[in-house]
């Protein structure tokens, strides 16, 4: 399991995010719904650092599926609950799924299971 701290400047939220090679997730540090209220940006950070770790290179690969896209996503809220997240194939928010989950492990099998 990957865990990479990401620090975003002091206007948006803070927020830890890791992968396991199936899931990525994602962990509000700050106020409870800050990290939705920016979702799109911390999306694109994440999806940076993927492309560092495998080349994939927006520039050149623009016609194969995004970085983000095939991995399930995990957002955890400042209460400890747990969403999936969907993104679209150009790695774009395309929605959420309240799990009501506390437990990382029931939380990412129901997400491995989501379409």
């Amino acid at each position: 399991m990957t865990k990479t701290d990401l620090l975003i400047p002091s206007s948006r939220p803070l927020f830890d995010w890791g992968s396991d090679g199936l899931v990525v997730w994602m962990e509000e540090l700050d106020g409870f719904g800050s990290l939705m209220a920016y979702i799109d940006e911390a999306l694109a950070q994440v999806a940076f650092a993927i492309e560092l770790q495998t080349g994939w290179d927006h520039r050149t690969d623009g016609h194969t599926f995004h970085p983000l896209y095939g991995y399930r996503l995990l957002l955890r809220d400042a209460t400890g609950l747990w969403y999936a997240i969907r993104v679209d194939e150009a790695g774009k928010f395309a929605g959420y799924i309240p799990l009501e989950e506390f437990d990382y492990e029931i939380a990412y099998d129901k997400a491995i299971w989501l379409e």
